[in-house]
């Protein structure tokens, strides 16, 4: 409710304060904002993943995934900080910081994207919003923050600092206002401009071009990441000296892991690559073969996709992974911690506190199986005593978590891999044979880890210790089920490690070794997806859930004989006919080609309406939109031209007048009576007004219905 007069409103108990609002917003995603402010008005955060998953929209899952949050999840807040957040758009970042630390301030140009902040943290007493320019708002901001964050905002420097150098100029403004002592520090997360998935094909995340930032931004473009040595060169040229290097992956977007430079990943981490939620990408590598190599050769801080830097005190933390794809029950974060090193778990959730303090109790049921002196002693024949496993202490903590000793020791995984490699199958069954024997001690205990795969055992000499007991059961699993398991895990987590285990030792290994009847492996799948069912609450994996947005991932090789290619045409021509494919054509001085052409990947959705976003770069001439592949109807709702701050340069009334096509008749809908509809521009004039090359978007809303093929012809 806002007062008459005042420069505030208030959204629940959230404050925002329009003292340096301007009146209107210079940037909007479109209607699409309209449609998240509705969601957020009117549902409980507790809904939005179901509404992620109706929607398919990659808009709703990008300002509303929870995981979005990650970020800054990982960072050890003491509950007392006060923190200002810059660019905090619709609060994707902000309702964690709201939950962890004292005082959030936001500062944020857009009111719409500052409402979407305030309803969805309607509840957060703590959270204040200030709606306006960072130029306006930045003298009359205080100098005592314990943390100032810049998520996805410091490559937008040039567009809101007016300075010769905006981003040495925005650090340098920025650092002012945090507190002197202790010191506070700056939190800035930034694609890496040399990121390797944009060498594999993915598009360029601001331009929407290939290769764009590798090949440094050859044309004019809305935003500038860099790569490392660019981005310390601009730290050390701000006179921050002190910083850390953290690696968010797969991205800081949706982020599941952070490295840092005290803990790089292993290659046989870096599985969840294909992530192109907004646009269709190429595959033109195996981006998880790529990271084997680069991983072993020490390269991984040149060519992480993401970096999030610490400016200020390092922090203790050296490593952190999520578990947001599981139930609400089981989603926990794991982390390790410096000095002395340690690794912690916590809940993520409400529900999950149970599960973590479980893990305490399971520690004791484990050791007092493994640990005891029967798997020591021999037996009266005088046989040798069998192996048994350590189990890694344990302790509850007072704020909820988990605390486990570290342990020094090489995954069992990595012995196993390196006699793939070495073609040793003898070493490799040796290897098997004691997991099984060790995990055989006293299996008639009802007292198991149902998750001891091989990455969750360290090897140091003849001591073998259970790291990750997360799935202690109070029930007998006999040791060649749990194997059977590990040996299914081993195999599905690596393509390549599966062809070379199958070339070593056949594709019946793990039946044959285990002794498993054809049944008894189907029945050992059975309780597998059960459990992971159980575990996953039915939900589906982000990365699973990436498909039925409506992107693509192209693989050029497959494209390249001239069979693929006519395949690959007849496909094209059985689309004829189809009401859900919107094909964009550009004319750059050589006419429309299909070298410059693409289909979108949104869909017409309810009642026939489609919303969509088209780049347009310098030196397109003429736009062309083909708005189905059949005889129809259309209504052009809107399209609007932005410049990269929101500026709108041409207006619905604008494309209208412009407008060229092939329709029958114009007003008040196209109508066309052919199976090749088109709508054209002439973009170069509709720009000559704001004289400039960059690369705008035209943001596109059709509404559309077919025409029976008799009504068509009769038309012609």
């Amino acid at each position: 409710m806002q007062e008459a007069g005042s420069r505030t409103e208030k959204i629940g108990q959230v404050t925002l304060d329009y003292t340096y609002y301007p009146g209107e917003d210079y940037y909007c995603d479109g209607a699409v904002e309209d449609e998240i402010l509705e969601i957020v008005k009117n549902n409980p955060a507790e809904r939005f993943e179901e509404i992620i998953r109706e929607k398919k929209s990659w808009p709703v899952l990008y300002h509303l995934s929870s995981i979005r949050g990650n970020i800054v999840d990982w960072i050890p807040f003491t509950g007392n900080e006060k923190v200002l957040e810059i660019g905090a758009g619709p609060g994707a970042i902000t309702g964690v910081l709201a939950e962890k630390c004292a005082q959030v301030t936001c500062v944020e140009l857009s009111r719409k994207r500052s409402l979407i902040n305030a309803y969805r943290h309607k509840d957060c007493g703590n959270v204040r919003i200030v709606v306006g320019n960072f130029e306006d708002i930045e003298p009359h901001l205080p100098c005592d923050y314990d943390y100032i964050f810049l998520i996805g905002v410091f490559e937008y420097a040039g567009s809101y600092i007016k300075a010769e150098d905006p981003f040495r100029e925005e650090l340098r403004r920025i650092s002012a206002h945090l507190r002197k002592a202790p010191a506070g520090r700056i939190v800035i997360a930034i694609e890496n401009r040399l990121g390797l998935k944009y060498f594999a094909g993915c598009k360029e995340d601001h331009s929407a071009r290939y290769f764009d930032g590798i090949e440094n931004y050859p044309a004019d473009h809305p935003a500038t990441t860099f790569s490392r040595p660019a981005l310390e060169k601009i730290l050390r040229g701000s006179g921050m000296n002190e910083y850390s290097f953290y690696y968010p992956y797969p991205d800081y977007k949706f982020m599941s892991s952070i490295y840092s430079d005290t803990r790089l990943p292993d290659g046989s981490e870096l599985t969840d690559n294909i992530r192109n939620f907004d646009m269709d990408r190429l595959l033109l590598f195996d981006e998880h073969e790529a990271y084997e190599g680069i991983t072993r050769d020490g390269l991984y801080p040149v060519f992480a996709n993401s970096f999030e830097v610490i400016v200020g005190d390092p922090l203790p933390v050296s490593y952190a992974k999520f578990s947001n794809d599981r139930a609400p029950r089981y989603r926990i974060r794991t982390e390790l911690l410096e000095n002395p090193r340690r690794i912690l778990k916590y809940p993520l959730t409400k529900e999950a506190r149970d599960h973590v303090r479980r893990m305490a109790e399971s520690y004791e049921k484990l050791r007092a199986r493994f640990e005891a002196r029967e798997c020591d002693a021999a037996d009266e024949s005088g046989q040798k005593p069998s192996r048994s496993i350590r189990v890694a202490p344990c302790r509850l903590m007072d704020d909820g978590s988990v605390c486990f000793d570290y342990v020094q020791g090489e995954p069992l995984e990595a012995l196993l891999d390196a006699c793939l490699t070495e073609q040793d199958k003898d070493g490799f069954l040796r290897l098997i044979e004691e997991y099984r024997e060790r995990l055989s001690c006293r299996e008639n205990l009802p007292a198991a880890d149902q998750d001891m795969t091989f990455a969750n055992l360290l090897v140091d000499g003849d001591s073998w210790t259970a790291v990750d007991y997360e799935w202690e059961t109070d029930r007998c699993i006999p040791a060649n089920e749990l194997l059977y398991r590990a040996l299914l895990l081993y195999r599905l987590e690596n393509k390549r490690r599966a062809k070379d285990l199958d070339a070593l030792l056949g594709e019946d290994f793990a039946e044959r070794i285990c002794g498993l009847t054809k049944s008894g492996a189907e029945h050992l799948m059975e309780e597998e997806r059960r459990f992971q069912m159980e575990v996953t609450g039915g939900m589906q994996a982000l990365g699973d859930f990436r498909a039925q947005t409506g992107t693509q991932v192209i693989i050029p090789a497959e494209l390249q004989t001239k069979e693929q290619k006519e395949r690959a045409a007849g496909e094209k021509q059985e689309q004829a006919g189809s009401l859900t494919a919107v094909r964009v054509y550009y004319d750059t001085g050589k006419g429309y080609n299909e070298d410059e052409a693409y289909f979108v990947s949104e869909r017409y959705e309810e009642e026939g309406m489609i919303r969509f976003a088209v780049p347009v770069q310098g030196n397109v001439r003429r736009l062309r939109v083909d708005p189905a592949l059949c005889p129809c109807v259309v209504l052009l709702r809107d399209a609007v031209m932005m410049a990269e701050d929101g500026t709108v340069l041409a207006d619905a009334g604008a494309f209208r007048r412009s407008l060229t096509s092939n329709a029958v008749t114009e007003q008040p809908a196209l109508v066309f009576a052919t199976d090749d509809p088109n709508m054209e521009w002439d973009i170069k004039k509709l720009r000559r007004r704001e004289n400039s090359a960059k690369t705008r978007f035209v943001h596109f809303t059709l509404q559309m219905c077919g025409l029976p093929s008799t009504m068509a012809a009769a038309m012609r």
